[in-house]
């Protein structure tokens, strides 16, 4: 009998530690969400543009906006290699744009998540050879589609200086777990 009574005694106490930690849990995923990174003015308006496009489908757009070859990179290539490239280039961005619509939807909006800013120079070998010289922002969006409601879009700008232009170099569009 005193077992039971035991049990019944630390039911309480057991219910309370359960509801404390749902609402623990709770109140750390909506902080996780509700945050957003800010990003510098001339970035947001780069995304704006990009996501922009996304939204209306705007292909040339986007091939306009994606994938870097550095100056360096350019200038080793032959004009023929060039256009080759260009056109390779075009067709890959085509190609994963609606691939990412097939599976998730029309693209609806976006919020950033994460941002991190680097600046690669000339002289931070091997660095500069692998991925390019110049600033490079990493960014973590919440992506929304029609769909799959909800991705996360990671993108990786580059800009060879303050004063040019971003490009997205690389991105990726994840369903959220």
């Amino acid at each position: 009998m005193a077992n039971k009574q035991t049990g019944l005694i630390n039911r309480p106490y057991i219910a309370t530690f359960l509801l404390f930690l749902v609402v623990l849990l709770l109140a750390c995923t909506k902080g996780k969400e509700g945050l957003s990174a800010s990003v510098p003015a001339d970035c947001q308006q780069f995304l704006d543009k990009y996501f922009d496009a996304w939204k209306s489908k705007d292909i040339a757009t986007l091939q306009a906006l994606s994938f870097y070859l550095s100056p360096q990179d350019q200038s080793r290539l032959p004009e023929e290699s060039l256009e080759l490239w260009r056109a390779s280039k075009n067709k890959l961005v085509t190609e994963n744009f609606e691939q990412v619509t097939r599976d998730f939807g029309d693209f609806k909006g976006y919020e950033i998540l994460r941002a991190r800013t680097t600046t690669v120079s000339p002289q931070d070998q091997p660095a500069a050879n692998i991925i390019g010289s110049g600033i490079h922002t990493e960014l973590v969006c919440k992506a929304r589609f029609s769909k799959k409601h909800e991705a996360h879009a990671v993108l990786h700008l580059i800009r060879q200086t303050e004063s040019s232009q971003y490009i997205v170099a690389a991105w990726n569009f994840e369903a959220e777990p």
